[in-house]
């Protein structure tokens, strides 16, 4: 499987793509993100099943939160930020400050209720960083 499905929807879609250049300064600008990390589609199959759904969380929640897609050579480099090591993953942030993570794919009830919940959060540190403290 190659990333062709991921390439097609990110252009249909108009979502941006992210790498280490740029990753920064688009989470910095947006008042909440949703950062897609595909990984190979060979290695996780679940990736294309969560880039199709992807369009349909952002109609699911309008005007709630920018969508962006990392670029497949600074998925790696970008996901130590995070800590996670089930793939696909979509990254909520709020401002660029990490809220919380889903990995895989999970059923839409799951999305319709978490998504919610995620969004009003506040700000913490991603698991990949220490101990986990509150940030006022």
């Amino acid at each position: 499987m190659s990333r062709a499905l991921i390439q097609q929807i990110t252009e249909q879609q108009n979502y941006p793509v992210l790498d280490t250049q740029n990753y920064d300064d688009f989470v910095n600008n947006q008042a909440y993100s949703v950062i897609f990390f595909g990984g190979d589609p060979k290695r996780y199959p679940e990736t294309n099943d969560v880039i199709i759904i992807l369009p349909e969380l952002e109609k699911a929640f309008p005007n709630k939160f920018s969508v962006a897609v990392v670029d497949e050579n600074s998925e790696r480099a970008l996901a130590k930020k995070y800590g996670f090591t089930m793939w696909p993953a979509l990254v909520f942030l709020k401002q660029g400050k990490y809220l919380d993570i889903m990995t895989r794919i999970r059923d839409w009830s799951d999305y319709m209720n978490d998504i919610p919940v995620i969004l009003n959060k506040e700000p913490n540190y991603a698991p990949s960083i220490g101990i986990s403290v509150e940030i006022k």
